[in-house]
């Protein structure tokens, strides 16, 4: 399976158009963050729906909050999180900051409840490990 088939499989017709992808594969890049990772992250908080918006006004691809990023936004000249790239941006720059090629599951724990995560975050950051691993084994079957 290649890159395109993966985002696609993972995120249906509607939403996982090779443009997801490419945009994937750029903050990626500019990160030097794991694109399945940041496909599973994407997965586990909006199920691919640019449009998402939870009830904590968490916005977009990587449910970003405004009120807790602002000053990332500013650093990084976010105005849209409803714009996939920018959203992408953000959420991959917080992971990033959280160090999460160095470990991982506490990196997305926090991501998901913040610096002092409850255990369900913990649950939260074990899902998307085992997504990742999946989406890994897929494209290996290439």
């Amino acid at each position: 399976m290649t890159w395109l088939e993966l985002v696609a499989t993972v995120c249906g017709i509607t939403f996982g158009s090779p443009e997801l992808a490419n945009n994937i594969d750029k903050v990626a890049t500019e990160y030097k963050v794991e694109r399945e990772l940041i496909l599973s992250v994407v997965w586990g908080e909006s199920r691919c729906k640019p449009e998402a918006h939870g009830t904590s006004d968490d916005r977009g691809l990587m449910q970003v909050i405004p009120k807790w990023h602002g000053p990332r936004m500013k650093r990084l000249g976010i105005s849209d999180l409803f714009d996939p790239l920018q959203n992408l941006r953000t959420g991959t720059d917080f992971l990033s900051a959280l160090h999460v090629t160095a470990n991982p599951k506490k990196a997305l724990a926090i991501y998901n409840g913040g610096f002092t995560p409850p255990n369900s975050s913990y649950d939260y950051a074990n899902s998307v490990l085992k997504r990742k691993a999946l989406y890994n084994s897929l494209l290996e079957q290439n």
